[in-house]
């Protein structure tokens, strides 16, 4: 249960983080066709409509300068000076472009009131014109001055209503509106922002969670999977320990058994019966043999020593064999107190000094081997450490892969592999004509 519980968690997890970066994703592409229909508001309305009233204000202000020009050059006393000033076609210009500017805004308008403003300032702007053209008229005829005084207070009235109410109505409005846009555009942002914050905190949430799911997963397989392992190593273990004893005991004692009837019957055999004492000592010989090949593949399947005297003194004992069969002369520094591992490991440890001191018999010529055994930073360390040829490491490795059949290469990748299965770890470190350094390191806690 605990396991489809974890499963299902983990797909809650990562369905999580998915609908988030869908989420964010969806935020982001709302935020960005909000702030894209904000500029498209301001670039095809509300700035269009700005620059139109702004320009209607100035070319009602080119109007009205142009009136006054005029009425300034007919009754200036240096009328050639000032021609330049009096330029109808300059107040037609202005007229022109103020109702060209006016089309534009009115194609800009959607709102009701706006309408009507346009009808109040288009009624506003032909009472302005009227009022000016009937200056002109006047100054043409050379109308009393107190007439055309008193009509220009006029122009000048109404002139003024269309300016304030072009500034303080229509541009206003606009800028009003300005302002609202930019000020929701504003609003959209920091909600958005706030959106992806929680969304980004609770993705950190859930993928930490998530990821915390899949470390533990990893782990909890891990330690099954090592669990596993160890288990098969020590019913393997177990099958060899019986089956030594079963070599050891049983056909050692068969043997032994028969050695002592072949005795019984070499001494009532005649002396005289030569060809009869000779085939009984043939036999005595060869039990004698087979003997000593239970003992030896007793030896091999596992150790007595292991169990009888430990780890530490059993490699002391390798190490003197070895000793005494080629001559090198080996160190062995023992740690400084009794080390008892779980037996997979013990005979890990016997196995892998057993294969390298066979490997430097065999092919090292070394001259001196050291051999060390200790714990260090929680972990059992077994070095081995010769002077001799050494060699490639790589190549050897590569010769191993494509040929399966060198002891050697086949030893000591298999104890590799063992080491790495307990949860060890173990490193040559060799170079032609350097010697080789062996290092296993093994978890002191599975002791």
């Amino acid at each position: 249960m605990k396991k489809h519980s974890v499963e299902w968690r983990l797909l809650l997890g990562f369905s999580a983080l998915l609908l988030l970066i869908v989420a964010i994703g969806l935020i982001g592409i709302f935020q960005i066709q909000s702030l894209s229909k904000t500029v498209d508001n301001l670039g095809r309305s509300y700035l269009p409509a700005q620059e139109a009233a702004l320009k209607m204000r100035i070319n009602n202000t080119l109007y009205a300068m142009g009136i006054r020009n005029y009425v300034f050059w007919k009754g200036s006393k240096y009328l050639e000076a000032a021609r330049v000033t009096a330029d109808l076609g300059i107040v037609q210009q202005a007229a022109e472009e103020f109702d060209r500017q006016l089309a534009v805004y009115v194609s800009g308008v959607w709102l009701g009131k706006q309408k009507q403003w346009v009808e109040q300032i288009s009624a506003s702007e032909k009472e302005l014109r009227a009022t000016g053209s009937r200056i002109i008229d006047l100054v043409d005829e050379n109308a009393a001055s107190e007439s055309i005084n008193k009509l220009i207070m006029t122009f000048e009235s109404q002139l003024y209503r269309i300016d304030d109410f072009i500034d303080k109505t229509i541009q206003e409005f606009n800028l009003s509106a300005i302002k609202d846009e930019l000020r929701e555009a504003n609003l959209q942002k920091i909600r958005a922002i706030g959106l992806l914050k929680w969304s980004l905190v609770f993705g950190v949430l859930i993928g930490a969670e998530t990821a915390w799911l899949v470390y533990r997963n990893r782990r909890r397989e891990r330690e099954r999977r090592e669990q596993l392992v160890r288990r098969m190593i020590r019913l393997e273990e177990e099958n060899r320990t019986n089956l030594s004893l079963q070599v050891h005991d049983q056909m050692g004692q068969d043997l032994s058994a028969l050695r002592i009837y072949s005795d019984l019957v070499d001494k009532k055999v005649p002396e005289e019966n030569k060809d009869v004492k000779a085939n009984v000592m043939e036999i005595r010989r060869i039990l004698s043999g087979l003997i000593e090949k239970t003992h030896n593949i007793s030896e091999l399947l596992r150790p007595p020593a292991l169990d009888e005297v430990g780890l530490v003194d059993t490699i002391d004992a390798l190490v003197v064999q070895y000793k005494q069969m080629t001559g090198i002369n080996f160190v062995y520094q023992r740690p400084k107190f009794d080390i008892r591992p779980a037996s997979e490991y013990s005979l890990a440890l016997y196995r892998i000094t057993q294969e390298a001191l066979t490997n430097i018999a065999k092919h090292a010529r070394a001259k001196n081997v050291k051999v060390n055994l200790g714990v260090k930073d929680k972990s059992i360390q077994l070095s081995i450490e010769d002077d001799g040829i050494g060699f490639d490491y790589k190549d050897f490795l590569e010769r191993s892969r494509r040929r399966r059949g060198a002891r050697m290469g086949l030893g000591l990748l298999g104890l590799k592999e063992r080491v790495e299965l307990l949860g060890g770890l173990m490193v040559i470190n060799t170079a032609a004509g350097k010697g080789t350094k062996l290092v296993v390191e093994l978890p002191a806690a599975k002791m």
